[in-house]
């Protein structure tokens, strides 16, 4: 499954007065403090780069470009559902976003593998990655 990552903005947050020392293990690895983590709401991924000699690591957030939920939320909110209502349209939907979304993969890649163009997994990659 494709994700979608994008950096999370750190700068113009203020300053931490709390600064600590972390050590480089031997396979060039390090612990970022807990409050650190916890304080930037850090997942699994961090965007490195080098800015004026400093080594700059910036928390990620990835996102599955196949995830509806928040959108399905805000409808069924918007429409004032609650409860085991909210409950049991939540999943119809979310469960019929899922069919329509393989449907239009399915048909994605069978126009992919008849058209003229030499490479199928070309296009596919394009159209999944937006790259089209």
């Amino acid at each position: 499954m494709t994700t979608l990552a994008y950096p999370v903005s750190v700068r113009g947050r203020r300053h931490t007065e709390v600064e600590k020392y972390v050590r480089i293990t031997g396979k060039r690895q390090v612990t970022i403090p807990k409050d650190f983590f916890d304080q930037l709401r850090m997942g699994s991924v961090l965007r490195a780069y080098v800015e004026d000699g400093r080594l700059v690591m910036e928390p990620v957030r990835v996102e599955d470009p196949m995830d509806f939920t928040q959108e399905i939320i805000n409808d069924l909110a918007d429409e004032g559902l609650t409860g085991e209502e909210l409950k049991k349209e939540f999943a119809r939907r979310r469960e019929g976003m899922l069919a329509a979304m393989k449907k239009l993969v399915e048909e994605s890649r069978k126009e992919a593998l008849e058209s003229s163009e030499p490479d199928g997994d070309a296009f596919m990659e394009e159209l999944i990655n937006g790259d089209a």
